[in-house]
């Protein structure tokens, strides 16, 4: 965040589930930050997350991504998680896409996790409203870390980051697309949020989307795990019948 070309007040919220590791690094980025930028920690001392033994289902920091929503001393938000990034411009197209919006949201490129290889832009998944490999099953998905959201006009969305439905305790995201799919939104139409992933465990149809987009599968999971012709062909089938370009 310190190296978003932005000349605006930036006010990074830190919200701390459950301590692992020396704090020596934390303080020494908190000193780091430049001036227009403020660093304020949350620390309750307990996870607020099921998991960890407090009272809320979601998997990802219980109600911390709710209360930090709230308590920002801003009237838009978004959200990063501790190994994703945004590229230097991120912040700086986004306000002018929430200009009138309720809301907005970026594009975002897949980086494998283990190596921090920048692998292709997402063209199939964080698409938004209606759009993407989930627009018939879920209407579409916008994943967290690309969101832009007017915390007054949508005030009433923030407790489904806490509530989550789904098993293990996941899918805030989606559920917080339902409640503001109806809304005016923007976007910057741009791949500026950095999110990493791993490929090994995915989805033949998934990786197939990788393979198309020129990724060497090969380079990021076992040989022995990477799908066989007789799937690709498959996947390739399916695109066909869909209409979906690869």
């Amino acid at each position: 965040m310190f190296a978003q070309r932005f000349d605006g007040r930036i006010q990074i919220l830190v919200g701390i589930d459950r301590w692992q590791g020396d704090r020596a690094g934390f303080e020494q980025l908190r000193n780091a930050a430049p001036s227009h930028v403020a660093i304020t920690t949350l620390d309750l001392g307990y996870s607020t997350s099921q998991r960890n033994g407090g009272v809320y289902p979601s998997h990802y920091g219980g109600a911390l991504k709710t209360i930090l929503s709230y308590a920002a001393n801003s009237q838009r938000v978004t959200y990063l998680d501790d190994d994703n990034w945004y590229a230097p411009d991120h912040l700086a197209t986004m306000l002018p896409a929430m200009a009138g919006k309720a809301w907005a949201f970026s594009l975002r490129q897949f980086v494998d996790a283990q190596t921090g290889d920048v692998l292709c832009a997402d063209t199939w998944e964080s698409l938004g409203r209606g759009r993407g490999v989930y627009a018939n099953a879920q209407g579409g998905f916008v994943d967290t870390n690309c969101y832009f959201i007017d915390k007054l006009a949508c005030n009433d969305v923030f407790p489904e980051w806490a509530m989550t439905r789904f098993a293990g305790g996941t899918g805030g995201d989606r559920q917080v697309l339902d409640k503001l799919r109806g809304r005016p939104f923007g976007t910057n139409d741009a791949h500026t949020l950095f999110y990493r992933t791993r490929l090994a465990g995915q989805h033949p149809y998934l990786l197939w989307r990788f393979k198309c987009a020129g990724v060497d599968l090969t380079r990021y999971m076992p040989p022995n795990t990477v799908p066989n012709e007789a799937v690709w062909r498959q996947c390739a089938e399916f695109d066909r019948a869909q209409g979906t370009a690869a």
